[in-house]
């Protein structure tokens, strides 16, 4: 995660200036996105969030399957 982070940080300052990535909102909303991934993690959440998103995955999948 923090090897993404810091990969992430280098690719947003050394992107062409013609783009409008801000590299600081970037930053900013990669934390945001860890703190509350951390927070799930410690009330149990996660894994039942990913066994919700698991099972929406495979009903979608199997709901194209059948048309």
């Amino acid at each position: 995660m923090i090897t993404s982070t810091i990969f992430g940080i280098v690719l947003s300052v050394l992107a062409p200036n013609d783009t409008s990535v801000d590299p600081a909102s970037m930053v900013l909303k990669g934390l945001m996105t860890a703190n509350k991934i951390h927070e799930m993690k410690d009330d149990k959440k996660l894994e039942a969030s990913l066994y919700e998103e698991g099972h929406q995955i495979m009903k979608d999948f199997i709901s194209e399957a059948g048309e």
